[in-house]
């Protein structure tokens, strides 16, 4: 399976590079090919995860979180990125999916991101909404200028 990236212009995708030509050069005119829509990750939003769960961590670490990481595995699995396995007897057990740049999309990973927000939200920061959340994180990372309050110095 041949792969190259694409961009949208004027309403048609075009290879964005010399690879991409060759591979449609060999095409057929009228040929029909079938495509998948996958947009590569954007590392900017994987740094705006982390830096969210640096600032959940540091509200709730303790014996129940003592890492990070072992917080990622807790959210990954309470927002249902996870798999299920059956074992004798009715038990369940959960494991946590990849987050990795080669497991999951930015399509993928925008979703997973929203929803962890929503968890964040409604379990660690009661009263906060998502787009404060996000609005926060942003400015921690420099991806959005610090927004001064009224009034204060």
């Amino acid at each position: 399976m041949a792969r190259f990236l694409v961009v949208k212009h004027l309403g048609a995708l075009r290879p964005i590079d010399e690879a991409g030509e060759a591979v449609l050069q060999k095409l057929g005119q009228g040929e029909v090919v079938e495509i998948g829509l996958r947009r590569p990750r954007n590392v900017r939003h994987h740094r705006l995860f982390w830096a969210l769960m640096s600032l959940v961590w540091e509200q709730v670490q303790g014996p129940e979180y003592p890492t990070v990481e072992a917080l990622v595995v807790r959210l990954k699995i309470a927002t249902g990125h996870r798999d299920e396995l059956h074992f004798e007897g009715g038990v369940v057990a959960f494991v946590p999916r990849s987050i990795a740049f080669h497991a999951m999309d930015q399509i993928e990973f925008d979703a997973f991101y929203n929803r962890v927000c929503d968890w964040v939200a409604a379990n660690v920061l009661p009263g906060v909404t998502q787009e404060d959340l996000k609005r926060e994180i942003e400015e921690m990372i420099g991806a959005r200028p610090r927004q001064e309050v009224p009034g204060a110095r």
